[in-house]
């Protein structure tokens, strides 16, 4: 679905919908497991009457499949994005953001140029690639997997801890 993002959120415009997850080809490249689940996802704009920004809020939620890099078993994993993007009109607008985020003076929220063919499924797709785990684990493996296999070993500088005793 493409848009005109400033247009879009200005009007106060909502788009949502459902997706197989195999839909979303740049999150499943990052995915060991074939992909059967559902994405289900909202874009929200809004703007703010007095300065004239305009915001994107995106939500998506659903299951992907991965390898838990603790015990190298498969497992569902619920992947949940909920953010606020800012939109600019150009590309100068942006890097004046990214100048004052440099300097610790810029805005907490992150935000993108809005173009006037604004690919809404791409945005949503990038919010999941950024919540995706890079080395993503079970809570508690099954099995016992999260079990150190032997004690663990006192470290070797442990000794220097008595020489600030003395």
């Amino acid at each position: 679905m493409v848009i005109d993002a400033i247009g879009f959120a200005r009007a106060g415009q909502a788009l949502d919908g459902v997706a197989r997850t195999d839909h979303f080809a740049r999150l499943c490249e990052a995915l060991p497991e074939s992909q059967d689940g559902e994405i289900r996802w909202r874009v929200q704009g809004r703007a703010d009457a007095p300065t004239g920004r305009a915001w994107l809020d995106v939500d998506a939620q659903g299951p992907v499949r991965v390898i838990c890099q603790r015990c190298l078993e498969p497992f569902s994993l619920p992947l949940r994005v909920s953010s606020t993007l800012g939109l600019v009109e150009t590309q100068a607008q942006l890097d004046a953001l990214d100048a004052l985020e440099a300097e610790g003076q810029g805005p907490e929220i992150e935000h993108l140029v809005a173009e006037q063919r604004f690919d809404v499924e791409g945005l949503v797709e990038d919010e999941l690639i950024l919540v995706l785990p890079y080395a993503p684990r079970h809570d508690v493996c099954p099995g016992g997997g999260d079990e150190p296999e032997s004690p663990r070993r006192p470290s070797p500088f442990a000794v220097l801890e008595r020489f600030g005793k003395d």
